[in-house]
């Protein structure tokens, strides 16, 4: 009986080990800026290098309907550091959370622990969105940080969601 008990308790222990493994980290793998470039050009995105001070590479996607109104936008980071990565993508999701807190943001936020979504309206003066409904996403993959716009109505996150399925982050 004893036996049993023990076999029992390790076969628990392992198992709890094994999901908060499986938990841990970004399992999602990084797109380089080349890939990131001619995937988001292919989906009608047009791509410019930018620059940041912290980030070894830097490029800004975006794809505006005629209308204006649909719009997506996606700011692509490459760090020299998987640590670096995280804390741009930490970061951002605790600015979310601060213009909620601070009434700039009134929506939902959802996070685990490689993707954050918001989707609500933001304030004009939280400096996102210029006081519109919004879709936002952001994504930690190895050291790349994905920061996302779009519009929150039906196309714009079609749009959105679209591009970052071609580039392997979709849900």
């Amino acid at each position: 009986m004893k036996t049993i008990k023990k076999l029992t308790a390790m076969l628990l222990v392992g198992a709890m080990a094994l999901s908060l493994a499986a938990c841990g980290g970004s399992s999602k793998k990084a797109v380089t800026s080349k890939e990131f470039k001619k995937t988001l050009e292919k989906a009608d995105f047009t791509v410019e290098k930018s620059k940041d001070k912290d980030a070894e590479e830097c490029y800004e996607a975006y794809y505006v309907e005629e209308d204006g109104e649909t719009y997506a936008y996606i700011t692509y980071y490459k760090f020299e550091s998987k640590k670096m990565a995280k804390e741009c993508f930490s970061d951002s999701y605790d600015e979310l959370k601060e213009l909620e807190e601070d009434e700039l943001f009134d929506g939902d936020i959802t996070k685990n622990s490689w993707k954050f979504t918001a989707e609500g309206e933001f304030d004009e003066d939280s400096g996102i969105a210029y006081g519109e409904e919004a879709y936002a996403v952001g994504v930690l993959a190895g050291d790349t940080v994905l920061i996302c716009f779009s519009s929150a109505d039906k196309a714009g996150k079609k749009v959105l969601n679209k591009a970052l399925d071609s580039l392997g982050y979709g849900d």
